[in-house]
């Protein structure tokens, strides 16, 4: 196998070179997307949610909470009524100890709900 010409052998080096700088410079970019200021405040509410009233996409925003969980707590609460107090999320599939003490905090059942 002959060598490559200096000039060929510089303009893969070269051309190499610029794909893996393009590469880093997208994932630092990424990287600066996940951590600007207010990136986690937008997934995480301030003020607890309502899980009686509040539909998937607030649900959603919670933490520990994704699309699939959210729909699973909506399901839940169409099938087998209102939640009493927060504890009873444990009864949705995909909730355990960890995720519900996780949630405890950012979550209420609302007052109609409480006195039931």
């Amino acid at each position: 196998m002959k060598p490559l010409p200096a000039r060929r052998l510089r303009e893969r080096v070269r051309s190499a070179t610029s794909i893996a700088l393009a590469a880093v410079l997208a994932m630092l970019a990424a990287h600066a997307a996940m951590r600007a200021p207010g990136a986690e405040a937008r997934r995480i509410r301030p003020d607890p949610v309502d899980v009686n009233a509040a539909g998937p996409d607030e649900l959603a925003l919670l933490p520990r909470v994704g699309p699939s969980l959210a729909a699973a707590i909506v399901a839940d609460r169409a099938a087998r009524g209102p939640f009493r107090s927060p504890d009873d999320l444990d009864r949705v599939r995909g909730i355990g100890p960890a995720t519900l003490d996780g949630l405890r905090p950012h979550v209420t059942v609302g007052r109609a709900y409480a006195a039931r």
